[in-house]
């Protein structure tokens, strides 16, 4: 568990720094120092290392440390091999960056090597826990069940990107790949909701509360649609038609929607702001949450509305996992206790990812195009006024991002005499 969670931490920290890089091209005056091709490159360098693979490596220590069993050092190798060709290929410039959904692709030999090695990392772990997932996805354990799920989420996931890399036709580059992963990156989100709905039953464990036994109907809620997906997928339907569109709209509206809200109304009602520092940072995750989802009903047609709500969304999934982070600390022997400082630091990137959010969302609003360097597009004084919102958001949110990345590393290279050291049932299961 151990060796992922460092690897978490490594791509959690790249990608802010592509972040700062993405947000300062973006803001008015700063963004003519930045030359504009690199900007789309370290645009698919945030995106793919902290919102992909970032995430996914959470995921990945959360399996090993609650369904047991030793890590493989093969599947950290491949991982490992293949976020370090991405972050290379995105961070010099190498080939064309293309900012289609979902996956955002450098079209160069070394970037699509690295996808596919993490890629078989991920298929590897994946089918190692799927006789656990099948097991457990009804467990009484909401937190086993959580996860359960989103093994065989993952577990469709993978599927999906080998029956569109089968289907999909050669052609333009751009097309191309945004027909490739338009299925299997709206599959990839219901494994990103399993993941957000285990981090918040584990911070409810944390402040001393718990999630009813009856969750885990609401965990088994999130597995239709994404069958229905693979269904449309075999049928061989274009996966960009409107037909297809209309269909993941509703998946996400639905398949995601009730199930994520449903947690949402329940852990506000008892739980959030409840129960100490985990129950505070829990409460800052579902009111994130509900904001980023609610612009996401909010969206016609294609501006900053859309990165506003996945970021908002996004953020709530990371601010859990910021919360998750410290307790992982101190049950590894890294942390005796959480300073003064670093408690305020889920509330600084909360407040920066909402100032950014909101800028986007009313920027968007008043037409600002999505996915554009600079500023030369700014003709309303509104969009010039809630970009600078997104600039400020940008630099606090990095700011509490870059906090809590420091205070990890720290914490691990330099354990603090006294500290509560890991019992050795958990020792045993850190691979």
């Amino acid at each position: 568990m151990k060796r992922w969670f460092l690897f978490f931490v490594v791509s959690i920290g790249v990608g802010g720094f592509f972040a700062l890089i993405v947000a300062l091209g973006r803001t008015p005056v700063i963004s003519d120092l930045i030359p504009p091709r690199i900007f789309y490159h370290w645009l698919v360098g945030h995106v793919d290392s902290a919102l992909i693979i970032g995430l996914l490596t959470f995921l990945f220590s959360l399996w090993h440390k609650v369904f047991g069993g030793e890590g493989r050092l093969y599947d950290l190798v491949l991982c490992g091999l293949g976020f370090s060709l991405l972050v290379i290929t995105s961070f010099f410039g190498f080939g064309t960056a293309l900012y289609n959904n979902y996956v955002p692709t450098v079209v160069h030999p070394l970037f699509l090597t690295g996808m596919a090695l993490f890629g078989t990392g991920y298929l590897l772990i994946t089918l190692r826990f799927l006789r656990t997932a099948l097991k457990d996805v009804l467990s009484e354990d909401p937190l086993r069940s959580a996860l359960s799920v989103s093994v065989l989420t993952s577990l469709l996931t993978l599927l999906s990107v080998v029956f569109s890399l089968l289907q999909t036709q050669k052609g333009e580059p751009a097309l191309y790949f945004e027909r490739l992963y338009w299925i299997p990156g709206h599959l990839h989100q219901f494994v990103n909701a399993s993941l957000l709905i285990s981090c918040w039953v584990i911070l409810t464990d944390l402040a001393g509360k718990s999630v009813p036994t009856s969750f885990r109907f609401v965990n088994l809620s999130l597995l239709p649609f994404p069958l229905i997906l693979i269904a449309v997928q075999l049928k061989g339907l274009d996966p960009i038609s409107e037909e297809v569109k209309s269909i993941t709209t509703i998946g996400y509206a639905v398949g995601i929607g009730l199930p994520t809200l449903t947690y949402t109304l329940y852990l506000t009602l008892k739980v959030a702001f409840r129960g100490g520092f985990y129950g505070y940072v829990l409460g800052l995750s579902t009111t994130l949450y509900l904001i980023g989802a609610g612009m996401g009903y909010l969206i016609a047609g294609s501006d900053l509305r859309i990165p506003a709500h996945y970021h908002g969304v996004i953020a709530s999934i990371l601010i859990a996992i910021m919360g998750i982070t410290y307790s992982l600390l101190e049950e590894m022997g890294y942390l005796g206790r959480i300073p003064s400082l670093i408690k305020a630091q889920p509330i600084i990137y909360w407040f920066g990812m909402l100032l950014f959010v909101i800028g986007l969302f009313w920027a968007g609003v008043y037409g600002a195009p999505r996915k554009v360097f600079g500023t030369d597009y700014i003709e309303n004084l509104k969009v010039y006024v809630f970009m600078g919102v997104m600039g400020l958001g940008s630099v606090l949110s990095v700011l509490g991002g870059v906090l809590f990345v420091l205070f990890v590393i720290y914490s691990i290279l330099k354990p603090r005499k006294g500290v509560r050291h890991a019992e050795k049932g958990t020792a045993q299961q850190e691979g």
